[in-house]
């Protein structure tokens, strides 16, 4: 953000006039009304990406042009694992994508492997000095992809943003972000991955959609990461505007854990089940982690509450999106504190753990839909020694979302 009296010949104005008293935002692409969004300081504002820092119509952008300053790295891969030969296919597919320049949607069982997949076709970018963008719509796959991104590509700059990160922004030729973060960029990136794009907030965001096109440059590859994709994407691929590899085994080569479904009398809470609390106590003895997913924030801190009575040898906390050590307690509980994590959806896809068990207490609360119990489900049983983890729905009712998320788990594992 600038003034007109900066002399930067790259700046432009924040704000653009449009018809009908109407104008465009230049940073999140969102028309509005001047009227609507109009100050006592006869200036008006843009409210869709406030959050970035207000705009108004006196403010003016400035968007650098991409040099790709990059060191020449000989061989930025330090990855020593192997990929299985259906993962080599992928890859393969999606080297092929790069040197196109294509966009492509890699649909993948959680727990395939699919960050894995992705570096050859990295690799060959950033021998090519490509700048890459590895972008997910939730802070908690960031944090997790950041690390993992850093260790197979030592060599390489790599910087991490996110609305409260402590991270300097830093230029990089790789950087992982949330979606909300390209906002900031214009025509930044020849290569630009996003994780998990059938997941809120992106999904069905005209703002957040134009973010990623805004990012790209005008000749790049854009790949899509999904196991559960969307209708819109689903529906690009039946009319052949999409390429896509599908991959629906894991890694390892188990099947994914297919969920029971255990029905909860009306009016049962998690102190006066029975049948939860001698499942939660086998647990305890038996000194099996696990995540109970519930249904909105609330629960979650008033059901950690609840356990510490019901089960005070229980080491457990709780997360939530709001959750200001939201971060930190996922990392934690990544190390090994606590046996149990109480979680909101917000932990549904794209986080690892070593041996969970899953619980979904209220399966069947509209918060939880078919695609939504599918990726929870995908948390357990992601590493070869520990693929039999068990998962849990708890409902007062066997729910449509529920049966097609089991059903689609069993058609999955048979291919």
């Amino acid at each position: 953000m600038t003034t007109a009296a900066d002399p930067n010949p790259n700046k432009f104005p924040a704000l653009i006039s449009g018809a009908q008293n109407s104008f465009t935002c230049q940073r999140c692409q969102m028309t509005n009304s001047r009227q609507i969004y109009w100050l006592p300081s006869h200036v008006y504002y843009c409210p869709h990406c406030i959050g970035l820092g207000r705009l108004t119509s006196q403010d003016w952008l400035v968007a650098y042009p991409e040099v790709n300053a990059f060191a020449p790295v000989a061989k930025p891969l330090a990855w020593q694992g192997t990929l299985t030969s259906a993962q080599r296919q992928v890859a393969g597919e999606l080297c092929q994508v790069w040197r196109q320049q294509g966009e492509h949607l890699v649909w993948a069982v959680t727990g395939s492997g699919k960050t894995e997949m992705l570096f050859p076709m990295l690799q060959q970018a950033v021998l090519h000095r490509d700048r890459i963008a590895l972008a997910a719509p939730r802070i908690d796959v960031c944090t997790e992809l950041y690390p993992r991104i850093q260790a197979a590509f030592p060599g390489v700059s790599c910087g991490l943003l996110y609305g409260s990160g402590q991270l300097k922004y830093q230029y990089t030729q790789i950087l992982v972000c949330t979606v909300h973060q390209l906002l900031k960029f214009r025509q930044a990136f020849d290569v630009l991955v996003l994780d998990e794009c059938d997941s809120f907030p992106y999904l069905n965001n005209p703002m957040l959609h134009a973010a990623v096109k805004q990012a790209v440059k005008p000749h790049h590859t854009l790949i899509y990461l999904s196991a559960t994709p969307s209708l819109e994407y689903q529906q690009r691929i039946q009319q052949q505007q999409l390429n896509y590899s599908l991959l629906n085994r894991r890694f390892h080569g188990h099947d994914l854990p297919v969920p029971r479904y255990q029905t909860v009398g009306f009016g049962k809470t998690i102190t006066t089940n029975w049948t939860l609390q001698q499942h939660l106590k086998k647990l305890v003895q038996q000194q099996q982690r696990f995540l109970l997913f519930v249904p909105s924030i609330a629960s979650s801190e008033k059901i950690s509450r609840q356990l510490t009575y019901v089960l005070p040898t229980l080491s457990q906390n709780f997360v939530h999106a709001k959750d200001p050590q939201r971060v930190a307690k996922v990392a934690a509980f990544r190390r090994g504190h606590w046996q149990a994590l109480i979680t909101t959806t917000v932990l549904e896809r794209g986080v690892s753990f070593d041996n969970i068990d899953v619980i979904v207490w209220q399966a069947d609360n509209e918060r939880f839909n078919m695609q939504t119990l599918v990726q929870i489900a995908g948390r357990a049983g992601r590493s070869a020694q520990y693929s039999n983890n068990q998962v849990t729905f708890y409902g007062h009712k066997y729910t449509r979302a529920i049966q097609q998320a089991i059903t689609t788990i069993i058609e999955l594992n048979h291919g």
